[in-house]
């Protein structure tokens, strides 16, 4: 059930508005919103960008439907976003390739300062990355780590995708649930569980909280407060 909840229609134009529209004052029409709580794929890789040490390839791993990785183009030469979701893979392609994704009346359209020559697009299973995806200078995961089926796999497995100096920031609301992954594979609490796996090839550079709104409807939304937390790889790694 859960993996079909990605592919549906409700659910893409969730992500849609939360990746191309969510930075606009609009977004929520009928309640003021706090400050510092829109634009959060963006800010997302605002983060990475102002903390990685070289530009050459990026890693937006849950990329959903490509916000953040548009948002990265602007800085890296080459930009790969990966996602299980074929639906959000879809409409993230499109609009790399045609500029818009127009189901209806009322389109999304590409940033204008995405550099979408940069950016490509992958369906992928984070815990099993191809081994030919290469090494990146950056890496993001932004709320992904707590919908994983086996997130310690996905962390050892990232350790062939990096190198010393690499910058990794994981955002997650860190909202364990059986319904994506097993209980037993919980990473709680997050951050002792993210030290336990990366202390040994990563030191720990900063943490900071980071709020979001994501909405339903005009009506109704999702507040909720992320856990950020920047790594750099260790020289030797």
């Amino acid at each position: 059930m859960t993996a079909d909840l990605y592919e549906s229609e409700a659910l893409l134009r969730q992500y849609l508005d939360f990746h191309f529209r969510g930075d606009a004052p609009g977004y929520l029409p009928h309640h003021p919103l706090p400050d510092g709580v829109l634009g959060y794929p963006r800010r997302c890789a605002d983060w990475l960008i102002s903390r990685a040490n070289s530009f050459n390839r990026a890693l937006d791993l849950g990329c959903a439907v490509g916000g953040s990785a548009f948002a990265l183009s602007a800085r890296f030469d080459e930009v790969v976003g990966v996602d299980f979701s074929g639906a959000f893979i879809d409409a993230a392609e499109t609009i790399r390739r045609e500029g818009v994704f127009r189901p209806s009346e009322d389109p999304w359209t590409l940033p204008s300062d995405a550099r979408k020559e940069r950016v490509r697009f992958l369906s992928g299973d984070a815990c099993a990355l191809p081994p030919d995806l290469g090494r990146f200078d950056a890496v993001l995961m932004a709320n992904l780590l707590c919908r994983l089926p086996d997130p310690a796999a996905c962390l050892r497995g990232l350790r062939n995708h990096v190198a010393p100096g690499t910058v990794l920031i994981f955002t997650t609301p860190c909202s364990w649930d059986v319904a994506f992954t097993p209980r037993e594979k919980w990473l709680t609490p997050t951050l002792e569980a993210l030290h336990a796996h990366l202390d040994p090839w990563c030191e720990l550079l900063e943490t900071w909280e980071m709020p979001f709104v994501i909405r339903e409807h005009e009506r109704k939304a999702q507040f909720t407060v992320a856990e950020g937390s920047a790594w750099r790889v260790k020289s030797g790694m």
